[in-house]
Order: structure tokens, then C-alpha cells, then sequence
């Protein structure tokens, strides 16, 4: 373990303090187990919303797969179509 120091309000000091008497452990062993509770309850936030990212991801795929996949090179397509009307106006200005 490492040793930190934190600098607390009052109240929470004093709530720190009182949970600690009543539980009969020290301010360190509840701060420890608060932040395992925060982190813990944090990671499993965090699990929630990739699956739920990826449920929405797999909803996606689902609804566009009915119009199959896109067997051209979009990427070249759009640089051609943008080639060909530079074309066009270098043309009109000429």
C-alpha cells in the first residue's frame, strides 16, 4: 500500500470520521473501501455502455445488411467524381 493524504471539508471529515467509529475500522480502511466501491461501480458503468454501444452497433449492421455490401472503392469513386467537375469548371473558365 502507499500512503496518501487527502484534505477534506468538514462534513465530510466528520461523516469519514463517524462511519469509521461505527463500523469500527480506520478512516483509511473506509476511504479504501469507498474508492473500491467507486471504482468498482465506475468499470461496471463503463462495461454497460460498451455493450449497450455495441448492441446499438449490431442494430446497425442488422438493419443495413438487408442492402448487402458495397462492392465498389467509394473513396476513389468520390475522388473521380470530384476530379471530373474540377474538369468542368476549370473548363467554363477557360
Amino acid at each position: 500500500m502507499k500512503r496518501s493524504q487527502l484534505i477534506l471539508d468538514e462534513d465530510n471529515d466528520r461523516r469519514l470520521r463517524e462511519m469509521a467509529y461505527r463500523q469500527g475500522k480506520s478512516i483509511s480502511e473506509i476511504v479504501r473501501q469507498i474508492l473500491d466501491e467507486y471504482f468498482a461501480e465506475r468499470e461496471r458503468k463503463e462495461r454497460e455502455q460498451s455493450v449497450q454501444a455495441l448492441r446499438k452497433l449490431d442494430q446497425i449492421r442488422e438493419s443495413t445488411a438487408k442492402f448487402g455490401v458495397y462492392e465498389g472503392d467509394p473513396v476513389n469513386e468520390t475522388r473521380q467524381e470530384r476530379d471530373a467537375e474540377m474538369e468542368d469548371v476549370w473548363r467554363q473558365w477557360s
